[in-house]
């Protein structure tokens, strides 16, 4: 069996608003719904484990939410950090499943082609993470002050859905337990951990939700799918 946490615990302090960015509306829906949408349609997916702050735990939004998607099994609150968050959702997955994917609930146009691609890859090599690549330099800027440019031909952005073998992710948290809140995503925890992560080829339209512009950016590729 494959389970799916969908992390939406963020504080979203770059979005500027009280209301968390998963729930910001595109075209009248939340940007969260969309991807559980999706999730809940694949046949690669057996269960779906919602991660989201504690206040909105027991609001009309999220009954609503386990009325339509019912594959959802549980709907539990965040930690003090994302891989806290994450280890709340994995330890609510149910014991038959062997894979567990990890997917942020800011990245709303995530695809049936790309759950099965990264499927397909976790089972064969036991952690994936799609990325596409860095256009141009990076720079490091503190105070608006550039420190230093990073300029690497191999520079990649990771995105989500991140998939593991369960026992892999679950023997990760556990080797750094103490330590969650270094780490990025769950790719970096398994890597620190000394297990190997293979990476594929993402998709230009599963972007984040970060801030306010994003959701122009998010609005036109929502029209070119046909949403």
């Amino acid at each position: 069996m494959t389970g799916c946490i969908i992390v939406a615990a963020g504080k979203g302090t770059r979005f500027k608003s009280r209301i968390p960015k998963t729930l910001f509306l595109i075209k009248g829906i939340p940007v969260i719904e969309y991807c559980l949408q999706t999730i809940s349609m694949s046949s690669l997916i057996d269960e779906m484990v919602v991660v989201t702050q504690k206040r909105f735990i027991n609001t009309r939004r999220v009954s609503m939410w386990k009325q339509s998607f019912s594959k959802i099994t549980a709907v539990v609150p965040g930690g003090n950090c994302r891989e806290r968050s994450v280890l709340n959702g994995l330890c609510h997955c149910s014991k038959k499943c062997d894979t567990i994917l990890v997917h942020d609930g800011a990245r709303p146009f995530l695809s049936e082609h790309l759950i099965s691609s990264i499927v397909k890859t976790t089972q064969e090599y036991g952690a994936c993470v799609p990325v596409s690549p860095v256009n141009g330099s990076v720079k490091i800027v503190k105070n608006n002050k550039i420190l230093s440019t990073i300029f690497d031909k191999n520079l990649q952005i990771a995105q989500t859905p991140q998939g593991f073998k369960k026992k892999i992710l679950e023997d990760a948290f556990e080797l750094n337990k103490e330590n969650l809140a270094d780490f990025p995503d769950d790719a970096s925890l398994c890597m620190k951990a000394g297990f190997p992560v293979h990476a594929i080829t993402g998709d230009v339209k599963n972007i984040k939700i970060t801030t306010r512009q994003d959701l122009s950016l998010a609005l036109a590729i929502c029209d070119s799918l046909s949403f």
